[in-house]
């Protein structure tokens, strides 16, 4: 981002945590990004935070919540599809990232992507984005 110019004022700002985090503790579900983030480079925020509601959905499918064990099962369901669904496109993502912020280290990747642009179809499925929910 060497010279780049904020165009206007700032319309939104936070903190990037990105991370895996519990999906359910203390009967508690959460979704979104309070489930887990992956690093805004592959631009997976609100897909992940939809896709987790679904699979949230289905873990409490059928499910009596009024019954504490049933709530702790469908916790535990949820969690693990969550963990299949997105922790390789987290931990992608913060590689990614890591690579972008060291452009120096790394001058010879564009030109990699240039000579061989698979490389760009394998950044995807990395990151999740060719990955149909579960």
């Amino acid at each position: 981002l060497d010279g780049a110019r904020r165009d206007g004022p700032w319309l939104a700002a936070g903190p990037i945590r990105p991370a895996l985090r519990s999906c359910h503790a203390d009967g508690v579900f959460r979704v979104g990004n309070l489930a887990g983030e992956a690093h805004p480079v592959i631009a997976e925020g609100i897909s992940m935070a939809i896709q987790s509601g679904w699979l949230l959905s289905r873990a409490l499918d059928g499910c009596d919540l009024a019954d504490a064990d049933a709530r702790d099962r469908a916790g535990a369901r949820y969690h693990a599809a969550w963990r299949r669904q997105f922790s390789t496109r987290i931990r992608a993502a913060n590689a990614f990232a890591h690579l972008a912020m060291r452009p120096t280290r790394f001058a010879g990747l564009g030109g990699l992507i240039a000579a061989m642009p698979g490389t760009l179809t394998f950044g995807a499925r990395l990151s999740g984005k060719v990955k149909p929910l579960c």
